[in-house]
């Protein structure tokens, strides 16, 4: 039997627990420790980094949270463009929102329609221009 500490493969303990184990489990835990720690220096020595290693590590590799004045504006311009879009024609807000709120293009739009490209080309720029004149309006 061989008696390992709890805290060296589990440091979230609080307190420092020692256990008595058989000698297969000693060494697997080992041999754990060892590939972890391979795998940590590895990953250092190839400029690798996952936002979920490091608690905090996240706010130094992407951007800052957005302050309650951002996320009402934020919240304010989303209103306001979906009130814009739901006062443009069916068809027009339809593709409208289907190329660029969902991303799809202007030929998948039409396939899907059974219409021209041109058509829906036509459409989307005619509400894009009414869009742009309702929004005016809650500046």
């Amino acid at each position: 039997m061989t008696t390992i500490k709890l805290k060296n493969y589990y440091p979230h303990l609080t307190e420092c627990v020692t256990l008595e184990v058989s000698e297969e489990i000693a060494v697997t835990l080992s041999i754990g420790g060892r590939m972890c720690d391979s795998y940590k220096r590895r990953k250092r020595d190839h400029d690798e980094c996952s936002l979920d290693g490091t608690p905090g590590f996240e706010a130094d590799v992407t951007r800052p949270p957005l302050t309650p004045e951002e996320i009402m504006e934020q919240t304010e311009e989303r209103d306001n463009l979906y009130t814009a879009l739901d006062q443009l024609p069916p068809v027009q807000a339809r593709r409208v929102y289907a190329h660029y709120i969902l991303g799809k293009s202007k030929s998948d739009i039409a396939r899907a329609e059974n219409v021209s490209e041109n058509a829906v080309r036509d459409s989307i720029s005619r509400g894009m221009e009414m869009m742009k004149n309702i929004l005016k309006k809650f500046r």
